[in-house]
């Protein structure tokens, strides 16, 4: 009865409690779950006039130790972990100790915040006329700058919204999107979270913590939180977990082949001496496992990844791993249908602990969306246990637990690709057990070059029904060669076998040393075959659709040139193939560099004519979005099948620590491919292509997700079929331009001459939903238009003919 109910909007309570929860226990045991990590459970803030958002999420709490009351009570709370020890199963609670909701803020921002006199330009956000908008809790209800008695206890720091993230003192000390950061350095504010939090554990039986927002706090903070004589340790002992789980969420990621953020992350963990967590979400691994799987990064980018995710945490085995969550854009709103399952094979056979988010196993696109019928994006119940993905997860959360193999073995990378999507093989082994995990992320099929599995011949024998090989066996030297098709999974026991079959030898080698230094013209290759008069396959980076046929003469010799013609730099692996044999070559290795371009189109865009189709509209109003959505400048560089698209921007920003490296901005780009019929219809943005031509290719990018797809399947609210594979993203802060490349093979196209590019600009969330568009802007929505308005801010149009 207070507005704050709204199951049409994301920013609403939509419904949903704890007894929902409980009614549903079946179906979340089934799917394969041994534990249930819920949202925050305690009372919020139920409307922020600033954010014009409700805490229906629980991360703004007025109330550490109430339940909230759309949820339950803490006797539901306390049905629900009964019922799920009932089913051997454990309670998982997320808790917050850094903020909590909407209460005060600073007159200008950062630039009206005075760290001197931290009394000036400070406001109170919110009035107590709306039951559950202030704290009510002691010692948290002290938040009033122009109080005395709240500045002497410091229970808060006075501080605006974190700017510049890459800044320790803000990161511990500034307000999250001004959310009222807590002083937790404050021993009255440490030791009322200890009690506080043990309290969940002894009387409600809560089994483990994960910890929000664990960056913005202090190292020294976690050590007296959980390890005090009074701390949550000695709480849980105190109820027989002797082994309590406290993990942490440290949102951050690493550049491919370096690992910053693991030793980030990992720090949180302490040391020896001085203990903190003992757990942290696995972030830098989620990224990478999305780079890959969604968006056909090199499998070696996740091979290195692993390696840190097995060196660098104490303890690997307690990561929770995942693929979805609800901070983010789902995997499905990238990624394809196959690559997903791929994506949930892989952390269901890696150490850690898989982690399922709601809806993955219904096939979600949207972050948020409910599974029960009424609710936010919801129409039906989506429970169904006789759904493709229920039964693949059951499947393998089922193999996971059956055996300790894959909870608790070694780990170990056999093979992975440096040039691309393709292969990805690891070992898991156990007591004297071995299991192999191969993928192939790209779309065509691959070749596997004698990969070292083993030391002797053996069988693999399949272990779930995904296998897509020719060849199970190992040579008598443990090596694999094989065809493996695209987007597969396999997952087969090694057991050791006597050879049953001999295979025709073939000595097939090539002659040409890899070059010392980058290629920048044709490169000729040449080799030798022992059976002559007979035909190879030279094979570019183990892709076999694209291998070219190479005959050999009376001899055995072979000769091939290879064209360098790709623009920018690109990493290339040849070897030879013979497959009645089924016998490979030595490779050759080198990177080619072709740096002019065979075509160039530009064009240069108004600047400040940002302002959408009808000429009206205007962008958020925060501080950090200021020109960002505004195009001054259009190129298109074609080389080879590589065509390179680079837009500069009035501003570039990377304030909130992007993954792609610029923020602010959305980019929805849309190809016409000549001779092909497309779509008119612009996904999800409320408009159509310019008058006289349609779409083929989709590509939408922002700072936290990249995708392609087609036109098929494509409507008014939903994108076409994903391509699964991305653009590489190369940004330029200095000159203000964001680049990406795409390589015509990876859409089944030749060419991209005779194309027509048009580019729009908007801004998307960190949870994947393109921000609104309202007759009036706010902080964090567009303004100036109907809500069924275009999406479009600004936009331009190339056309790539000579």
């Amino acid at each position: 009865g207070v507005g704050v109910y709204n199951p049409a909007l994301e920013s609403h309570y939509s419904g949903g409690d704890i007894q929902g929860v409980i009614e549903q226990l079946d179906y979340i045991q089934n799917l394969g779950a041994t534990a249930v990590w819920m949202t925050p459970i305690v009372a919020n803030q139920w409307w922020s006039k600033e954010a014009k958002l409700s805490g229906y999420h629980g991360y703004w709490a007025t109330n550490f130790s109430a339940v909230d009351p759309h949820l339950g009570t803490i006797e539901t709370y306390q049905h629900l972990s009964d019922q799920l020890h009932r089913k051997n199963m454990y309670l998982i609670q997320d808790i917050v100790v850094n903020h909590t909701g909407n209460f005060f803020n600073y007159e200008g921002g950062v630039e009206g915040y005075d760290p001197t006199d931290t009394a000036k330009n400070f406001k109170l956000l919110e009035s107590s006329h709306l039951e559950q908008s202030i704290p009510i809790q002691a010692p948290f209800g002290m938040f009033n700058r122009h109080n005395p008695e709240h500045v002497d206890a410091a229970i808060y720091n006075w501080t605006p919204s974190i700017l510049d993230y890459t800044d320790v003192s803000q990161q511990f000390t500034y307000q999250l999107a001004t959310l009222a950061d807590i002083n937790t350095t404050n021993s009255v504010v440490i030791d009322s979270f200890k009690r506080i939090y043990g309290n969940w554990i002894q009387n409600a039986g809560v089994d483990a913590f994960r910890i929000d927002t664990v960056r913005y706090v202090e190292h020294e903070f976690f050590h007296h939180f959980m390890h005090d004589e009074d701390g949550i340790h000695a709480a849980a002992k105190s109820t027989g977990r002797d082994n309590f789980l406290a993990f942490g969420e440290v949102f951050d990621t690493s550049k491919p082949y370096r690992n910053e953020a693991e030793l980030r992350v990992a720090s949180y963990l302490g040391t020896k001496h001085k203990p903190e967590l003992n757990s942290i979400i696995s972030f830098p691994l989620h990224h990478e496992i999305k780079t890959v799987f969604a968006q056909g990064s090199p499998t070696k980018h996740l091979a290195y990844r692993i390696k840190q995710h097995m060196e660098v945490y104490s303890n690997p085995y307690i990561v929770p791993t995942f693929i979805d969550n609800h901070d983010m854009g789902r995997f499905l709103a990238s990624g394809d249908m196959a690559g997903f399952k791929q994506a949930l094979a892989f952390i269901l056979t890696i150490p850690g602990i898989p982690t399922i988010y709601q809806g993955s196993a219904q096939g979600f696109e949207e972050s948020r969306q409910a599974m029960f019928k009424g609710g936010f994006l919801a129409y039906q119940d989506y429970f169904d246990q006789e759904s493709d993905l229920f039964k693949f997860i059951s499947q393998l959360a089922k193999l996971r637990t059956s055996n300790k193999l894959f909870t608790r073995g070694a780990m170990e990378v056999v093979k992975s690709n440096e040039n691309g999507p393709g292969l990805l093989a690891y070992k898991r082994e156990y007591e004297g057990r071995s299991v192999l995990v191969m993928f192939n992320t790209s779309q065509q099929e691959v070749l596997v070059n004698a990969v070292k599995v083993g030391e002797s011949a053996a069988v693999l024998q399949p272990l779930i029904g995904v296998e897509q090989i020719d060849n199970r066996f190992l040579d008598s030297q443990g090596k694999l060669t094989t065809r493996i098709a695209g987007r597969s999974i396999v997952i087969a026991e090694i057991l050791p076998q006597e050879m049953t079959k001999t295979m025709t030898e073939n000595a097939l080698v090539i002659n040409t040393d890899s070059p010392s230094s980058r290629v920048n013209k044709d490169l000729s290759v040449s080799g030798s075959s022992s059976i002559p008069n007979g035909t190879i396959q030279i094979v570019k980076n183990t892709r076999l659709n694209t291998a070219i046929e190479v005959p050999t003469d009376i001899h055995g010799n072979w000769q091939y040139t290879y064209p360098v013609n790709n623009l920018g730099k690109e990493k290339v692996t040849l070897l030879a193939f013979h497959s009645e044999t089924n016998t490979v070559s030595n490779p050759i290795n080198f990177e080619s560099e072709v740096d002019t371009a065979e075509n160039t189109f530009s064009l240069k865009d108004p600047v400040y004519d940002d302002k959408g189709l009808s000429g009206t509209l205007v962008p958020p109003s925060h501080s950090q979005s200021i020109g960002q959505q505004d195009i001054t400048a259009l190129q298109a560089e074609i080389g080879g099948e590589m065509l390179k698209l680079s837009l500069t921007m009035r501003e570039l920003s990377n304030d909130w620590i992007p993954a792609n490296g610029f923020d602010n901005v959305a980019f929805s780009i849309f190809v016409d491919i000549p001779e092909q019929t497309g779509s008119t219809v612009l996904p999800v943005l409320n408009a159509n292509t310019p008058k006289g031509w349609d779409w083929d290719i989709g590509h939408v990018v922002y700072g936290w997700g990249n995708t392609t797809f087609s036109d098929e399947g494509a409507t008014e609210k939903h994108q076409g079929r994903k391509f699964g594979v991305a653009p590489r993203v190369e940004v330029d802060e200095l000159n203000k331009t964001i680049s990406f490349l795409y390589r015509a093979s990876d859409f089944q196209i030749s060419q991209w001459l005779g194309s027509k590019v048009y580019v729009t600009t908007w801004d998307i969330t960190g949870e994947g939903s393109y921000r609104e568009l309202m007759p009036v802007s706010s902080d964090w929505n567009f303004g100036g238009g109907r809500q069924d308005g275009a999406k479009i801010l600004d936009f331009a149009e190339l056309v790539l003919e000579e």
